[in-house]
């Protein structure tokens, strides 16, 4: 039976919260993430596990911990398939880890929701858990702006932080403490299409506050270490599920088995172009896969690669209705491509690929396509029953 999870408003919950809301947590995970290839991560208070599966996509291994017994039930039951990521319930004052487990350390609108005891236990923690290199990311609403000036007084924080504050607080385990600021506003992007690095000047309103709504620091005891961070960005967003995620099922004598299925995150680029890996080290060999890119959505998609060190046959679309510009047009919540080959001894699967997910008025657009066809065919057909 699947675990329900009590909606408290506090807790985000991917597609129960408006687009604010996720814009302003899923940006904080898509900028770091990126900057953790090959580190070995820890998120500090999970919640819902959607951030510690967006990492798991570039660290080599994450490690969500929350207090919250619920919590880690639903992150053990919706990302079990996920082989580096893994889930331990445990508080923020007592880390059940060996000293220098970690290089990194995420924990994003957390520190705020303790009393300053365990605050500062969770400083020396987390100091004694980081590698000598390592390095703390850590987010909280600024007090200035988050509920002086908003007249909001959120009732699950216990403890918030003036920036200030903030920066004395971090400074007291780590000597070098970088801060940015997030703030969601209305924004109009103005990009050269021919620079690959999207550089931004910001111009900003001047009734705008300086500061942000939050503040995200990057603290290390060596200087060098955050230099690989550079979360500086802007987030767009029009519409929710910012996290979409990709399944391989493997084939046993035809019937592709549930049990031993592989999920991971699809990320586009703006060209709408992906690249997946699975690992296939724990499968027994086979002939054939079933790959569904995305769940849920209506999209145009074509793999235009298949990389492993198997053999690869084929690969097709199961369901689709027909080609579409760019990639094969999946009309239903469910798209499937079969890759078949040999892959006895393959470790590894590599798709790349193309990925759309259709906008209400493109699949308005595409039905009224398909509906004009039809009619065009009834009406051919009417003509030529007439002139027979």
């Amino acid at each position: 039976m699947e675990n329900k999870m009590e909606y408290t408003g506090e807790r985000f919950i991917p597609d129960n919260d408006g687009l604010e809301i996720e814009a302003e947590h899923v940006h904080r995970y898509s900028a770091v993430a990126p900057c953790l290839k090959n580190m070995k991560v820890l998120d500090a208070g999970c919640g819902t596990g959607y951030g510690s599966l967006s990492l798991s996509q570039f660290a080599s291994e994450v490690t969500g911990i929350d207090i919250s017994h619920e919590t880690i039930e639903w992150c053990k039951e919706h990302y079990a398939n996920q082989q580096n990521l893994n889930f331990i319930q445990s508080s923020l004052e007592s880390l059940p880890f060996e000293d220098s487990s970690f290089d990194c350390i995420v924990i994003f609108e957390v520190i705020e929701h303790v009393e300053k005891d365990i605050q500062n236990k969770f400083l020396l923690e987390a100091k004694r858990v980081l590698k000598p290199d390592g390095i703390l990311v850590m987010s909280t609403p600024n007090k200035t702006v988050y509920t002086d000036k908003s007249g909001y007084h959120n009732p699950y924080h216990v403890s918030e932080f003036y920036l200030d504050g903030f920066q004395t607080y971090l400074e007291q385990a780590f000597s070098t403490v970088k801060i940015y600021n997030q703030s969601l506003y209305a924004v109009s992007s103005i990009t050269d299409l021919a620079l690959k690095e999207r550089r931004v000047k910001n111009l900003q309103n001047s009734s705008i506050d300086l500061e942000g709504k939050y503040l995200i620091a990057i603290c290390s005891n060596e200087s060098g270490s955050i230099s690989v961070f550079d979360i500086a960005s802007i987030y767009k967003y029009d519409s929710q599920i910012s996290l979409h995620i990709s399944t391989l099922y493997p084939s046993n004598e035809g019937i592709y088995q549930q049990d031993k299925k592989q999920s991971t995150t699809i990320y586009t680029n703006e060209n709408n172009e992906f690249s997946i890996t699975f690992d296939l080290s724990t499968y027994a060999g086979g002939t054939r896969f079933r790959f569904d890119p995305i769940e849920n959505q209506f999209c145009i998609c074509n793999i235009e690669k298949v990389i492993t060190d198997g053999a690869v046959t084929s690969h097709v679309p199961l369901n689709a209705l027909n080609f579409h510009k760019w990639g094969f047009l999946f009309m239903n919540i469910d798209p499937q491509f079969e890759i078949v080959g040999d892959f006895t001894s393959a470790t590894f699967l590599t798709i790349k690929g193309y990925l759309k997910i259709l906008t209400q008025v493109e699949i308005s657009e595409i039905v009224d396509q398909i509906y004009k066809q039809m009619i065009e065919a009834l009406e051919h057909k009417g003509s030529n029953s007439k002139s027979t």
